[in-house]
């Protein structure tokens, strides 16, 4: 289980960081509160967010319940989340993007709005770990949200207490804060100069992208963006195999239609996508091993025909074996 902080959930030095954002967040700002509500740690950033609300009028708090292996989260935009309750300077951060403002002057961060905007064209999820009392934290997270505020459709930011949820922190071999990941593949320590991020960002390998970055383009309904920057890279991203699996029905849906768009395009990556996940297929559960049944239909290539006569004799559920039998069946 993640630990939870035991301090005021709000303190006076902090409270009066608030007030001074009573009439600079004018305008109405609705920020959503995702988690499970029977969760001390849910229940902690609701207690922060109801204290906010108290204070800043034009703040609404919307509470939302997650989905079952998602992080409590403050999502002040969709692409910017806190998995923290924020303190201090990162309170004041929080804030500052709450309100609209942007983290940073152009002159600090050294690159401008337009080299960001025109720059990042694959969008990406960036895991920031930080600590209250890192003194750090702020001036490598503040760079993140700098271009998170000039290219809202491709930077994603999701900023995580490390000591909260210090489970997580171990998964993604987290030692010391600030620590920003980004597709699993790039990670920064310390403060980094916006150019160096901002130059990783444009440079990313279409194949490198994680299974969180792979699920925004879909989220954001892109399913055929997707397929076409893995024809353009000629290349099947393991992220979207992951999606193709994913135990959740939505999730799912997203990259199958992804896929059919795929096929459509780009069938030897279509073909190249189906014969690696007939390496999970054993492992798959029953509704995943069915929906992967249908995208062998939907590419309709008869090279899968002995790969379906194997579960139609195989040892699968009558459900599996049925779609199998009606597949082969249409197959061209």
């Amino acid at each position: 289980m993640e630990n939870q902080q035991t301090q005021p959930v709000i303190s006076r030095p902090d409270m009066a960081v608030v007030e001074n954002y009573k009439y600079k967040i004018y305008k109405p700002t609705r920020i959503v509160v995702l988690g499970d509500p029977n969760d001390p740690v849910t229940k902690r950033i609701e207690q922060f967010c109801d204290l906010l609300q108290g204070h800043l009028p034009s703040l609404d708090v919307k509470n939302e319940t997650s989905e079952e292996d998602e992080r409590p989260a403050i999502f002040i935009y969709p692409n910017i989340r806190f998995s923290a309750v924020p303190e201090g300077k990162l309170l004041e951060l929080f804030l500052m993007c709450a309100a609209g403002m942007v983290p940073m002057e152009e002159a600090e961060a050294g690159v401008s709005a337009a080299d960001i905007q025109n720059r990042i064209q694959m969008p990406g999820v960036v895991r920031v770990y930080v600590s209250p009392v890192c003194p750090h934290c702020p001036g490598a997270l503040g760079r993140w949200l700098y271009m998170a505020a000039w290219a809202p459709d491709r930077v994603d930011v999701h900023v995580i207490d490390a000591a909260v949820f210090s489970e997580s922190a171990a998964r993604d071999n987290v030692k010391s804060v600030p620590t920003a990941i980004l597709d699993d593949q790039f990670r920064w320590t310390g403060v980094v100069a916006v150019a160096e991020l901002l130059d990783i960002f444009e440079k990313r390998n279409p194949a490198d992208l994680s299974a969180d970055t792979v699920k925004k383009i879909i989220s954001d309904g892109d399913a055929e963006g997707l397929a076409a920057l893995m024809a353009g890279a000629n290349s099947v991203i393991p992220g979207f195999l992951d999606l193709l699996a994913h135990p959740k029905w939505p999730t799912r849906l997203g990259a199958m239609v992804a896929f059919e768009y795929l096929a459509e395009t780009a069938p030897d990556l279509a073909r190249q996508s189906l014969q690696a996940m007939w390496n999970r297929f054993a492992g798959l559960d029953d509704a995943v091993k069915g929906d992967m049944i249908h995208l062998f239909g939907v590419l309709n290539d008869s090279e899968f025909a002995g790969r379906l006569e194997s579960v139609i004799n195989g040892d699968y559920p009558r459900a599996v074996r049925e779609i199998a039998e009606e597949v082969l069946g249409d197959l061209g």
